[in-house]
């Protein structure tokens, strides 16, 4: 295993171009094209400097759901033996990504290995790494099926690694009575959705029932660390189709919760390809890894996951820029009409 390498800061007069930078980038995967970065090309002579001539074959590109302005590329990382390794260049990183990156090195199989990792680069106050380039995946069809189970196993050794970092205090929830109003507000207003009386009826009776759901979450523990964005897309390999172990990826949105966060919205993904889980419960499957892995697991997370389906489909009306894919929203529709009668 390459040995990682921490450097040290270098100064903070470049805090800047830094701010002209947009963190929160997605990692590569095979989806990608070549892309001239603006960021890259301007910082690849500091980031060649940094590297002590180990870093060669820089390569920038755009993954196909990739936004903002950050940068990556691919390259080789030559080793202590001067043998090259397939890595990627990722910068900015927000400081919440490159402290789990730097974390989960000690634990077996969950994150990328990395060879170097700074809080600058050069003089400029720019967080980076320098990983390896995991070369198979996102996780797809091409693993006919264990593409689910390799990533519940890859988010269970992520909860257990995380486990030794002392969690803060709860920051505030989400204001979920706003997100229903925003709901409202938008069917009545735009016009611009399918079903619409439908929708109007089922955010009605979502709000009547707003309050007894918020009983149930706000009262959830909130003692895991939870990914934030676990998805296939976020899980890799070193091995081809079908092998494993996966490996998680993007870690900007981890952050104290529990566990039914992760589980709900990774389920929520495929509310309108069902077919595609073959059956599978991704919900289930997370609360029996974890039981296996001797985690908590509470006796009323079904009505945890519950509730958290229905606030998630309750706010898809609010979110149609983000997640406004017609077959997705009539799904959520569905859900929600199931889970306020």
């Amino acid at each position: 295993m390459v040995e990682h390498r921490e450097l040290q800061p270098a100064g903070d007069s470049g805090a800047a171009v830094a701010a002209a930078v947009v963190s929160g980038l997605s990692f590569p995967s095979c989806d990608s094209t070549h892309h001239d970065s603006p960021v890259g090309s301007a910082l690849e002579p500091v980031l060649l400097e940094a590297c002590a001539g180990r870093l060669s074959g820089l390569s920038w590109f755009r993954t196909s759901w990739q936004r903002g302005g950050a940068a990556t590329a691919y390259a080789l990382w030559h080793d202590d033996a001067g043998l090259p390794r397939p890595a990627v260049v990722k910068l900015p990183v927000p400081p919440v990504e490159l402290f789990w990156l730097r974390h989960l090195q000690a634990a077996g199989d969950v994150a990328p290995r990395l060879f170097v990792s700074d809080q600058s680069l050069g003089p400029y106050d720019l967080a980076w790494v320098l990983m390896e380039r995991l070369e198979h995946g996102p996780l797809s069809l091409h693993w006919n099926g264990l593409e689910f189970d390799l990533a519940v196993q890859a988010l269970g050794r992520f909860y257990v690694a995380s486990r030794s970092v002392p969690l803060p205090a709860p920051g505030p929830e989400k204001d979920w009575k706003r997100v229903c109003e925003q709901a409202r507000r938008h069917i009545a207003e735009d016009h611009d959705i399918a079903h619409e009386q439908r929708w109007k009826n089922a955010l009605k009776a979502a709000q009547k029932k707003l309050g007894f759901w918020l009983s149930i979450w706000n009262a959830r523990s909130r003692t895991d660390w939870c990914h934030g964005d676990f998805q296939l897309a976020n899980a890799m390999t070193r091995q081809p189709a079908p092998a494993g172990p996966a490996l998680l990826i993007d870690y900007a949105l981890v952050h104290p919760g529990h566990w039914i966060e992760d589980a709900v919205y990774l389920e929520h993904l495929f509310w309108a390809r069902r077919a595609r889980l073959g059956g599978r419960k991704l919900v289930s499957m997370i609360a029996h890894e974890r039981h296996r892995l001797g985690l908590p697991v509470e006796p009323d997370w079904p009505l945890l996951a519950a509730v958290k389906r229905g606030l998630l489909a309750m706010s898809t009306p609010a979110m149609l820029q983000a997640d406004g894919d017609p077959h997705h929203v009539q799904a959520a529709l569905e859900v929600l009409e199931i889970e306020v009668k």
